[in-house]
């Protein structure tokens, strides 16, 4: 019969041998076998719980879950970001040393494709006659000489981005824009950069788990009372989960203890980290797509517009100045000229491999500069770039360990008993 009633009789040690006892009823033996299967699986399902499911399953607010990495997408991108920027790198830092001379051969293919297809576009709506009259030695110099001004103006272009970058660029809505995107992001990082943490996490539930079943086993031979596993349950689910995370950043630095020399896991694999987490911050986050979309996007949109359009402007003036504009574009038509040449400009801007996309892709080589410094970082610095994924919520992951601690004592003495 199963109960929770404290039987003081029960609880006066008898003289019996402890190995009497246990002969007396094998059954308990099983205690840290199960221990060990019930700790993995405990570990197991934290894990899962921190990152699953990415959506909101249940009744909102408090009847269901939402994986605790999801839940806080944006918060940890957020942090992620600010540790960059203060710690590791500054918008100005990035861009000292670009120029727009270094730009201009990796712009030169879009330059000769934009300004032909204009030149073609402009001529056969404007002088048809004349252009064709002109000959191919004529087009030919028309079209160079259109090209080399319009690198040129490229080159202005792109440096007065990095003159004006932190104006333009928000490195931090990049990645909070990101977040939102895809909303497995920042999961599919903290998973891949403490792929070891966590699966020390998930193992050692094993040996915990056996470690503590021996001590309940012990508990249970003197004093078989129904609460006892249960309560040791809970105790032990909540304890060796705040062990196992002390475990994964404690001691920051190697500490030598007698013969043994202890070390946090995180800490331990700063290079590997570092690695890893440079590489999917430049790919998956800050990357050209995404810096591209966040930047063409409301005030900054209107800014990197307005930088272009000044250039461009600059350049139609200088051509319709010329004598031949008069009899090309007469006076009345060149408004609506401006208009669609502006139009195609902002229209080819932020595509792949237009002006913009490219100035993202190439200004910055973020990955091993991130790289570098992250491995210099201090140990309570670069404890930042995975704490954040389990401080906040990490008394839920250490009160679900008690929880299913508890199932498990219940479970223990249901086998035990039957």
């Amino acid at each position: 019969q199963i109960g929770l009633i404290f039987s003081p009789d029960e609880c006066i040690p008898r003289s019996v041998d402890f190995f009497a006892r246990i002969a007396e009823n094998p059954i308990v033996l099983t205690i840290p076998i199960l221990g060990a299967i019930i700790g993995w699986v405990e570990r197991w399902a934290a894990i899962r719980m921190m990152f699953y499911p990415t959506e909101f399953v249940g009744i909102k607010p408090f009847l269901g879950w939402q994986g605790i990495v999801p839940a806080n997408a944006k918060r940890l991108a957020r942090m992620s970001t600010r540790l960059i920027l203060t710690k590791l790198l500054t918008l100005e830092e990035l861009f000292a040393s670009f120029k727009g001379d270094a730009f201009a051969k990796e712009m030169k293919p879009v330059v000769d494709q934009i300004t032909n297809q204009v030149i073609d576009e402009v001529a056969a709506k404007r002088a048809p006659m004349l252009w064709t009259n002109a000959g191919e030695f004529m087009q030919k110099q028309i079209r160079d000489k259109v090209s080399e001004e319009v690198t040129a103006l490229s080159v202005q272009v792109v440096d007065d981005f990095s003159a004006n970058i932190t104006e333009i660029l928000d490195l931090e809505k990049v990645s909070v824009d990101a977040a939102e995107r895809d909303k497995k992001l920042m999961s599919e990082m903290f998973l891949e950069v403490g792929a070891s943490e966590f699966k020390f996490i998930e193992i050692s539930g094993i040996y915990f788990g056996f470690a503590i079943g021996l001590i309940q086993m012990c508990i249970w031979v003197y004093y078989p009372l129904d609460w006892t596993l249960p309560f040791a349950g809970f105790l032990v689910g909540c304890s060796t989960d705040w062990v196992a995370l002390k475990m994964i950043f404690h001691p920051r630095v190697p500490t030598k203890v007698g013969p043994f020399t202890f070390h946090g896991l995180f800490h331990k694999r700063q290079k590997e980290v570092a690695k890893a987490f440079s590489a999917l911050t430049a790919e998956r986050v800050l990357n050209a797509d995404n810096m591209t979309q966040t930047i063409t996007e409301g005030p900054t949109g209107e800014k990197v517009l307005g930088i272009i359009e000044k250039r461009v402007n600059a350049l139609i003036d200088k051509y319709l100045s010329h004598p031949m504009a008069a009899m090309v574009v007469p006076e009345g038509d060149r408004p609506a000229l401006r208009e669609e040449l502006l139009g195609r400009i902002r229209e080819e801007v932020p595509k792949e491999g237009g002006l913009l996309h490219t100035f993202a892709a190439k200004s910055v080589n973020i990955q091993h500069e991130l790289e570098y410094r992250m491995t210099k970082l201090k140990p309570d610095e670069f404890e930042g770039v995975l704490r954040p994924a389990f401080q906040q919520d990490e008394w839920k992951l250490i009160l679900t360990g008690g929880v299913i601690g508890f199932v498990t004592g219940c479970m223990h003495v249901f086998w035990v008993l039957t």
